[in-house]
């Protein structure tokens, strides 16, 4: 008995506290009580979106152009091969896929509810832009999907919706991605988003959807490229953006991805920092042995110094010895590609290593042509989990691009144009201009599915060689309707063999590549089609 008094008189304690007493909220956690009372509980609730910001760190090893004709991974990727299998769960559409989103809608239902004055409205800029985001990778990945705009619970009506058609969706993204130009800032000393970063994404995006609207015959593109292409001269007409240079043309494009500091280049529109002890990551040593490598058709895709291509050029020597390929060349593929003068690592006593090639080593690179953009040949720099080089989220180089290619789907690119896009680009490098006439026809432009004009072609393959691994690929072979050029054997080779009569390289002997239509768009898991009978396959899936 006198063992349980002690605890009988902590019951009756508690039982006649203040009714206040039971009614404490956790004070380290998120919830209706304690959270979402002012504008800083909005910017912090924001930060934990901006890790899933995919910036432009190359996309080496698992990214997305390994399932392109840029790169061949030492493993063939599922997509582009024709080899991924329906799956039961998961495959991008399960509880953690929709989390983002879900999320995103749990912070907008409450601020719904607070005053909104214009830090408020600032903060929530940030929200809607990152719906936006999490949205247009749905639509990227599945097509049509439902749209939800509160959080839902495991009682909601909406876990059984349909899908929305994808051009209902997209109205809504262009809705918040418009309240977030419209509320964000023009600057932010703390590096987060501002008016410009959504106008560029916003670029991208009406870029994506505009053109697989028009060359997958879904009709209604037009306005969804104008949008973009207003969006894109929000930021080009600031005139806070130009891009990188230092007069150095056969520097300064590969010195651009090797920044300890980007904050200040005048091309970073959106950058993500890092800094010695506090946050650095491992992107040098994953390069120096990056399992990957540019296919022979990227490399045969660079014009020579004379502005034509290959299959034109008399300064073209060929490509039976390596190292001559490179010779007269458009300046950015050897700081693209790396060639046999350039250090491949230089170590802290001063000693500098040379790669001979060409080599072909599946855990080094599959074809022999490196990926030398945004590598650094520093040993300090190659330290596990120790690289403090910073990345660009959104670059103005990359928007100047996607500019050039609005106004040319939409038939209003001038040769003003031009001069204010794609021939800066080449001005850094010392390219000779591209001309509205285009003024030659090249032999080896693709056989696209839809045949598109010598301009579109050229600002095609500036978007190619200017945006390289940086991810930007896969999305372009898409909204395209572009699979079939995967079948090129080319596609999947790399640089000639001396030890295999100087032929191309074959990265997956006895494999051929047979492009399928349906993985334009990926399949709804067939255990969330039985649970959601409002739900429908996606076309070739069923």
């Amino acid at each position: 008995m006198k063992k349980l008094f002690p605890i009988i008189c902590i019951i009756f304690a508690l039982s006649a506290c203040n009714d206040d007493y039971l009614q404490k909220f956790p004070l380290d956690s998120v919830n209706d009580a304690n959270f979402f009372k002012s504008a800083s509980d909005i910017e912090m609730y924001a930060n934990q979106f901006y890790a899933s910001m995919d910036p432009v760190n190359l996309a080496f090893r698992d990214g997305n152009e390994n399932d392109t004709d840029n790169q061949a991974h030492a493993n063939r990727f599922s997509r582009s091969w024709n080899e991924y299998v329906l799956p039961a769960t998961g495959g991008g559409w399960g509880k953690g896929d929709w989390l983002p989103i879900r999320r995103t809608n749990y912070a907008l239902v409450r601020i719904a509810e607070m005053e909104q004055t214009p830090e408020v409205l600032k903060n929530t800029g940030e929200i809607r832009f990152f719906r936006a985001y999490f949205y247009l990778k749905k639509v990227k990945d599945f097509g049509d999907v439902p749209w939800f705009e509160k959080d839902l619970s495991i009682n909601s009506e909406e876990l059984t919706a349909p899908r929305e058609s994808r051009k209902v969706i997209f109205a809504k993204i262009l809705e918040d991605l418009d309240f977030a130009i419209a509320n964000l800032p023009v600057t932010s000393a703390q590096g987060r988003l501002t008016k410009y970063a959504a106008a560029t994404f916003k670029a991208e995006a009406c870029l994506y959807e505009g053109t697989f609207r028009k060359y997958h015959g879904l009709g209604d593109y037009e306005n969804v490229l104008k949008e973009g292409a207003k969006a894109a001269e929000t930021v080009m007409d600031s005139g806070k953006f130009s891009l990188y240079t230092t007069g150095n043309p056969d520097k300064d494009y590969f010195d651009l991805f090797v920044q300890y500091e980007l904050r200040g280049n005048p091309e970073a529109i959106m950058i993500q920092r890092f800094i010695k002890g506090i946050l650095t990551h491992d992107d040098v040593r994953q390069l120096g042995e990056q399992h990957t490598g540019y296919t022979v058709d990227f490399a045969l895709s660079y014009l020579c110094k004379d502005g034509l291509p290959i299959s034109l050029s008399p300064l073209y020597k060929g490509d039976q010895v390596f190292e001559e390929q490179f010779i007269d060349r458009d300046p950015r593929m050897k700081q693209s590609i790396y060639a046999n003068d350039r250090p491949y690592r230089i170590f802290q006593d001063g000693q500098t290593e040379y790669r001979e090639l060409p080599e072909f080593d599946r855990n080094y690179c599959t074809t022999s042509y490196w990926i030398t953009k945004g590598y650094s040949p520093y040993e300090a720099d190659r330290i596990q989990g120790q690289c403090d080089i910073d990345r660009f989220i959104f670059r103005y180089g990359g928007l100047l691009v996607t500019y050039a290619e609005l106004k040319a789907e939409i038939g209003e690119c001038t040769q003003e144009v031009l001069d204010k896009t794609i021939n800066l680009l080449r001005d850094r490098v010392n390219m000779p201009h591209l001309t509205i006439d285009v003024g030659f026809v090249d032999p080896n432009w693709p056989n696209w599915e839809v045949p598109v004009s010598p301009l579109i072609n050229e600002i095609r393959r500036e978007r190619r060689i200017e945006t390289c691994a940086e991810g930007k690929r896969w999305d372009d072979i898409v909204r395209w309707k572009a699979g079939k050029k995967l079948d090129d054997p080319l596609t999947y080779k790399g640089a000639r063999d001396p030890n295999n009569n100087n032929e191309y390289r074959v990265v997956y002997p006895g494999f051929t590549r047979v492009w399928d239509n349906k993985n334009y768009l990926r399949p709804i898991p067939s255990q969330e089609l039985a649970l959601n009978p409002n739900l429908t396959q996606n076309p070739g899936w069923e």
